[in-house]
């Protein structure tokens, strides 16, 4: 046999090797592709201190409150239309206040339902069936059958913290984590930390008036707060829990609250008539769209909030109280704490108190420059009034 030339060796040998390059080329290549159709997903930290993993492409939004409409919306601005496709409950039954609002811009009607997390009732079936990127729920329901169901069952469950109902959060700030969080979480980063800041930054000042006036005035301004979802002839309840809520925010803006002690329970009206406050603060929302109540939001109008608090005034003594003769009752959307835009509502308390301190600040000028920033419907109506 001839011997076989060394040029031939080294011919057989790169055609070899290109082969294999080629080869694993196509290999690498194919990998390659794969990773690219992959679906990429990111782990956070939600307000509950749970790990979730996300997809970092989110399509379809879950949120079990109807009220966080209002978040997402100016998260999402006019995106909110093609990306929430469940508020959990009826939105138009639960807040035709809201429904219309946003009627007016978007297709509200296309919105599905999928149980209520008041009572309990999410239907973990509904939400496989609708296959959601992600689930938004409040701390406040955490410990909820069906929200369990959902997180054991592995959905994308994210905790979110409206107004500090976990104690590790805190309460004037927590909605504004909330939203910062769910801005990275949804792909609006940017947008959303511009908004938190806004925000954040009225917060700090009025927190600031409001610790300053205190140290400088040795008597604190005392209020009566009642809820306005029964008529003015029935008793609302008072928030006398300073840990959290209202009764907690008034005491860290400085007031001495009547109702301190009592909980959530209606003061009796002989502890008022002694007490004889400074001012009356009335919290209202459209919780019954029927009933004689006192009632703020997107369709309200200055005059008909006006005559609703006229009517606390006819109340048996009260022509006789400090707040009444001077003229201070006042009125204010008692979910300040589940909106964006809930520090002009804490504006407007602390510029109540404290009227002095707070003659440059405008809580309603805020309100309306907030939504011509952020919000992708047009201001209307009323969030905060004035008897007087």
């Amino acid at each position: 046999m001839k011997k076989i030339s060394r040029k031939l060796i080294c011919l057989l040998i790169s055609i070899i090797t290109v082969f294999c390059l080629v080869g694993c080329g196509g290999v690498a290549a194919k990998k390659e592709d794969v990773a690219k159709d992959a679906p990429k997903t990111k782990t956070y930290t939600d307000m509950a201190g749970r790990q979730v993993t996300l997809s970092t492409d989110i399509k379809k939004i879950v949120t079990l409150r109807y009220m966080d409409t209002n978040i997402l919306a100016a998260i999402l601005g006019t995106d909110i239309d093609k990306k929430v496709i469940s508020v959990g409950q009826d939105l138009k039954a639960n807040d035709m206040d809201m429904y219309n609002k946003y009627s007016q811009t978007f297709d509200m009607s296309k919105i599905v339902e999928c149980g209520s997390v008041y009572d309990d009732s999410v239907s973990s079936e509904k939400l496989l069936e609708l296959d959601p990127d992600i689930i938004i729920v409040d701390y406040a329901f955490i410990e909820k059958g069906s929200v369990k169901k959902l997180m054991e069952a592995g959905l994308p469950v994210v905790v979110i913290d409206g107004d500090g109902s976990n104690s590790k959060n805190d309460p004037l700030y927590s909605m504004l984590n909330s939203m910062a969080m769910l801005g990275e979480m949804l792909g609006y980063k940017q947008k959303t930390d511009e908004m938190v800041s806004y925000a954040r930054g009225k917060i700090d000042n009025l927190l600031k008036i409001t610790s300053d006036a205190a140290k400088q005035n040795a008597k604190k301004p005392s209020v009566y707060f009642e809820l306005g979802n029964v008529t003015p002839g029935e008793i609302g309840t008072t928030r006398g829990d300073t840990t959290s809520g209202l009764g907690a925010l008034l005491k860290r803006l400085g007031a001495e609250n009547i109702g301190e002690g009592h909980g959530m329970d209606a003061l009796n009206p002989e502890i008022v008539l002694t007490s004889d406050p400074d001012m009356i603060m009335i919290g209202g929302a459209n919780w019954n769209p029927t009933s004689n109540i006192m009632r703020f939001g997107y369709f309200m109008n200055e005059e008909d909030s006006k005559k609703h608090l006229e009517e606390y005034t006819k109340r048996a003594g009260w022509s006789d109280l400090s707040a009444i003769k001077n003229g201070r009752l006042y009125g204010f959307h008692f979910n300040y704490a589940k909106y964006p835009y809930g520090f002009a509502m804490i504006e407007y308390i602390s510029k109540k108190l404290w009227p002095e301190q707070f003659k440059n600040v405008d809580p309603n000028a805020d309100l309306k420059e907030f939504f011509s920033k952020y919000m992708p419907i047009e201001y209307s109506g009323v969030f905060f009034e004035d008897w007087k």
